[in-house]
């Protein structure tokens, strides 16, 4: 999906002048495309500022737009029936997000982080896919590394202890920060403490906890609240289940 320390374009007042200095295309669905499919993609794509805070969409809406996120963070949850949030995901630079089978979003996104974001028209997109499949196999390709995902977070809700989870959740981040061209160490935490609790299913208190664990530990090191330094990635993999 084009991310926090580099822009994925010219921006002027907050709107993408080009698609052209996208620094982490490779990463968006639109990777590989011509000059002219990039135009044909540039003329129905709208820039749209977040502030840290703001709904890009909720859980029931219509879905008739979808994004690329190309700066910042976005947190992506359900709302439970006894109304505790369940945090699904966090999406970064390069994500796309606000794709539906059934035309209603079945999750809400909102700004973890001031954000920028690249919005479609779904019509508008499916039209683009008819002339040019290529495009849309490679969303299906990103589409497909999202389940996987998905599976792998169900593994760690339901399967892993507080530690393991820890582990898991902050090696993932620094292979996806790998993946931007970012600095892996210290790994950057946009998401709060609170957050991580809602994605983990933990308490905020067992965030806390887990983290001074791994601290005492020496596995990790916490330089400032939102980042952390891996100080034995191998000793982090070891916590994982075999």
């Amino acid at each position: 999906m084009c991310g926090a320390a580099v822009p994925c374009m010219a921006m002027h007042n907050g709107v993408a002048d080009s698609c052209e200095g996208c620094d982490i295309r490779h990463l968006a669905f639109c990777a590989g495309l011509d000059d002219v499919h990039t135009d044909q993609l540039e003329q129905i794509r709208v820039a749209i500022p977040l502030s840290a805070g703001d709904s890009l969409f909720m859980e029931g809406d219509a879905a008739e737009t979808v994004y690329n996120l190309t700066e910042g963070a976005l947190r992506v949850y359900k709302m439970l029936p006894d109304g505790r949030r369940q945090i699904t995901g966090f999406a970064l630079p390069g994500d796309f997000v606000g794709l539906s089978d059934d035309g209603i979003y079945a999750h809400s996104a909102e700004a973890i982080i001031d954000a920028k974001l690249c919005r479609f028209s779904r019509p508008q997109l499916d039209t683009l896919f008819r002339s040019h499949p290529e495009v849309e196999h490679r969303l299906l390709a990103i589409t497909g590394d999202a389940l996987v995902a998905a599976q792998e977070h169900m593994l760690l809700l339901g399967r892993m202890t507080p530690v393991e989870k820890m582990a898991a959740f902050l090696l993932r981040l620094a292979e996806r920060a790998g993946r931007l061209g970012r600095a892996e160490d210290p790994l950057i935490l946009p998401m709060s403490r609170g957050d991580i609790a809602d994605f983990l299913g933990l308490t905020v208190e067992t965030v806390s906890r887990t983290f001074t664990r791994l601290r005492s530990e020496n596995l990790i090191a916490l330089p400032q609240p939102d980042k952390v330094h891996i100080a034995d990635p191998d000793g982090l993999r070891g916590l994982l289940p075999s």
